[in-house]
């Protein structure tokens, strides 16, 4: 849409030319001509943590059919051992709990609230230092995929 029809659409909507909820988004859609459209996704992800798998860090996956990107909460209650993608860069959101995140060679302390950023290629570990668990919401984009994950030979030193 040029810049210019951006106040004719603003008039029409003010207007109430376009009639509500999907109209709008079926002559402006901004997915793909090649690309199906999908619903959105709703889910309960508070659910899903009240019976997590067995398993250290645990892992619950959340989106794994989206073409651009998948999505897991990682319950931790020791470490994640050092690792790199190969294929998919991670962003990583702190939901509860705290520890040391070991990113490209460098120790940090993570909290509830924090937000990190591994792309492709970082190497990364993570040891909890919260009394129980550390949750976390990882998102891979693209999606992570099986052989995409290469866990490193060498323990961090002094962890």
């Amino acid at each position: 849409m040029t810049r210019a029809g951006l106040p004719t659409l603003a008039l029409t909507l003010a207007l109430g030319g376009l009639p509500a909820c999907g109209t709008l988004f079926d002559h402006f859609s901004v997915v793909p001509p090649e690309e199906p459209a999908r619903p959105p996704l709703v889910i309960d992800a508070a659910a899903r943590l009240r019976s997590p798998p067995v398993g250290d860090p645990a892992i619950v996956p959340l989106v794994t059919d989206a073409p651009r990107s998948s999505t897991a909460l990682v319950i931790v209650k020791d470490r994640v051992r050092p690792h790199v993608h190969a294929r998919s860069d991670e962003t990583v959101y702190v939901l509860e709990g705290e520890g040391d995140l070991l990113l490209d060679r460098e120790w940090r302390r993570v909290t509830a609230g924090t937000l990190v950023h591994v792309p492709i290629g970082v190497p990364h570990a993570f040891v909890n230092r919260h009394p129980e668990r550390t949750v976390v919401l990882s998102t891979f984009t693209p999606p992570l995929v099986p052989g995409d994950r290469t866990f490193l030979e060498e323990e961090p030193p002094g962890r």
